[in-house]
């Protein structure tokens, strides 16, 4: 493996044998962007990347949220001045933002909440063996979620986080262990921790010596076998979803899968935040119910049953309607009429 990098640190937490894909992804791009526009923002300088009105609106939020943690203090956000050494890693890292004169650094973080414990912990030792302090804190801002996630660390502590996971990177027995950022890694498609419990599943289908109420009873039995199916099963849904993505494509183009059809479903129908302010304001409808419903749109059950009890005409005309649902279902075999 080539130099951990500190944004590895908390997918190797989860799997020592954790090893990044080198070829970015749509998140990681965007993150990249997100990250360009946050440091752009503290220096006041233009945004020179291309995003929506809502990461904009995202990065603004986090900006402001990092102004208000460092209450006056400078911000350093010049990417050539925010290097992280960490001591037992070879590879430099960079942090977002720093306010050094009060011991805070700060990572914006884009998507959903995750634990970033052990990044936190490798950037915080580093700042602190760099300006000899003695604790330090590390925030992950998430500016899509509008959380922020603070990490407080002594020397002691952080070292003790980073060295747990630098040992069993380097213990010459570690086996790959399935987590949440399997689909992450280069390594996916061939891991033996998502490869066995997939070939074995299809071995247990296919033998007629065992049913399924016997397999229930046994592993509902035995607590430690129960936990490694359920994990074997998280893998195994993943890889079917996948599958029945590939089966739906074939059979787009008309091939066969015997046993197996595609059913195709209106899209779900909807009326948006427009008909839903005319609505209330039609049936004066109090402020609370406004506030309430303004999350950008209604099912169409939700907002016929909105305005039924407010006494208003619907005007259907405002109702849209999603794509078109193609589902992967069992082509069951029709049950045969009989004579009378």
């Amino acid at each position: 493996m080539s130099a951990i990098r500190h944004s590895a640190l908390p997918k190797l937490a989860q799997c020592a044998c954790y090893e990044s894909n080198p070829v970015a992804g749509p998140a990681a791009e965007r993150g990249t962007r997100l990250d360009a526009a946050f440091r752009a923002m503290l220096m006041g300088h233009p945004v020179a990347v291309e995003l929506s009105a809502e990461e904009l609106e995202s990065v603004a939020w986090a900006v402001a949220k990092v102004r208000e943690l460092a209450d006056g203090a400078p911000v350093e956000a010049d990417e050539s001045k925010l290097k992280v050494a960490t001591p037992g890693m070879d590879h430099v890292g960079t942090e977002d933002a720093r306010a050094a004169s009060i011991l805070k650094s700060f990572d914006l973080k884009s998507g959903s909440l995750r634990s970033y414990l052990e990044q936190a912990a490798a950037y915080a030792l580093g700042n602190m063996d760099r300006d000899y302090a003695l604790e330090w804190t590390t925030y992950m801002v998430f500016c899509d979620q509008r959380e922020v996630v603070d990490y407080h660390f002594t020397y002691e502590q952080a070292s003790e986080i980073l060295g747990d996971v630098l040992a069993r990177v380097n213990d010459p027995a570690k086996q790959p262990t399935v987590c949440e950022y399997c689909n992450w890694c280069v390594k996916a498609d061939k891991c033996v921790a998502r490869t066995t419990p997939v070939s074995e599943t299809l071995a247990v289908v296919e033998s007629p010596a065992l049913s399924l109420e016997a397999m229930k009873a046994e592993l509902v039995a035995n607590p430690e076998r129960l936990g490694k199916f359920l994990q074997a099963a998280a893998v195994f849904d993943d890889f079917v979803g996948e599958v029945k993505t590939a089966a739906k494509e074939q059979m787009a183009t008309g091939v066969v899968v015997p046993g197996w059809k595609l059913q195709t479903e209106a899209g779900r129908e909807h009326f948006d935040r427009i008909a839903i302010v005319r609505a209330a304001v039609a049936g004066k409808s109090g402020l609370d119910d406004l506030v309430a419903n303004l999350g950008g749109k209604m099912t169409g059950k939700k907002f016929r049953e909105w305005c039924g009890k407010m006494g208003i005409a619907v005007q259907e005309d405002e109702a849209h309607r999603g794509d078109e649902i193609v589902k992967l279902v069992v082509d069951k075999p029709k049950k045969a009429r009989s004579s009378k």
